[in-house]
């Protein structure tokens, strides 16, 4: 015999969930989306100062934009570094003034090589650390580096303890940081002090990082950053002797790009707005001791700035 229908288990219903008013958007707000929705848009080229030719090779270094437009020497000593050594490779170019912020790689510099293209994206940026080969497929100046067995030694010289004592020659020297590092690098950035002082801490603290992991101590001993300094620069000037180029080549290479990079801007006081009194980092380029290594660079800048 069948239940009675009111003896049956009534079955229970779920309980619908209550929302709270915090979660529920707001009806004004959202007849406003129903008539606008939300569109994702591609993303904008980045900003140029100016439009660039696509049909020239371009490198962004550490210049300012007058100086850009007639090829000057950048005051940074990789980009200048690099910046001669494709004037040695016989590379024609156009300099554009440029930062860190903009580098696919986060430091200058880099280059766009020419292209026929005028989408940025169908164009590979080529990094400082690939420069060298490129130049060589693509130049006709200096081909590989030396083959001579001390080439290693000497460039470590100005990768290491000439580095250092640039950095904080430059960086953490107050009276340098505040004539030539604070124009050079971050007046222009902006005109905020706020964004001043944030920088200026930043490039301090990454300075010291860098002085303090090649001096393998934790308090940096600035006198014997300076001598060590001096004692590369004695070396390398002894290496050149009475050679016009390092390593007795026929032309220049990477090595005296590299040396001139720092001894050029150690020496132009125009450009760089040295302390007076403060030119404690080689000073041996003016007094004379390594009157071959200033010879060199004058060679170098008649040849191809001027």
């Amino acid at each position: 015999m069948p239940q009675d229908e009111a003896s049956k288990p009534r079955e229970s219903k779920p309980a619908t969930p209550t929302r709270s008013p915090w979660l529920t958007t707001p009806k004004p707000i959202k007849r406003l989306f129903d008539r606008f929705p939300l569109v994702t848009y591609s993303a904008n080229q980045l900003p140029q100062r100016k439009p660039i030719d696509r049909k020239v090779n371009t490198l962004y270094i550490f210049t300012h934009d007058k100086d850009a437009q007639i090829d000057s020497p950048s005051f940074n000593p990789s980009c200048l570094k690099w910046q001669t050594y494709l004037h040695l490779a016989n590379i024609s170019f156009t300099t554009v003034s440029s930062t860190n912020h903009a580098s696919p790689s986060g430091s200058l510099p880099f280059l766009i090589p020419a292209s026929s293209s005028t989408s940025l994206e169908t164009i590979a940026p080529i990094p400082s650390t690939k420069l060298q080969e490129w130049a060589i497929k693509n130049g006709s100046g200096p081909g590989q580096k030396s083959e001579d067995m001390r080439y290693e030694a000497y460039m470590s010289l100005l990768d290491n303890r000439i580095r250092s004592a640039w950095l904080y020659n430059l960086y953490l020297s107050p009276s340098n940081f505040a004539s030539t590092a604070r124009p050079l690098y971050i007046t222009p950035a902006t005109t905020s002090s706020l964004v001043h002082f944030s920088l200026s801490y930043t490039l301090k603290t990454a300075a010291l990082a860098e002085t303090v992991k090649s001096s393998r101590s934790p308090v940096v001993d600035v006198e014997a950053l300076y001598r060590e300094s001096d004692n590369a620069f004695s070396a390398l000037s002894e290496l050149l002797g009475d050679d016009e180029w390092f390593f007795a080549e026929k032309v220049p290479g990477l090595m005296d790009a590299s040396v001139f990079a720092y001894v050029h801007l150690l020496l132009d006081d125009a450009m760089m707005g040295w302390k007076a009194g403060q030119e404690r980092m080689g000073e041996g380029l003016r007094d004379g001791r390594w009157k071959n290594l200033a010879e060199h660079r004058q060679r170098i800048h008649e040849k191809y700035y001027q």
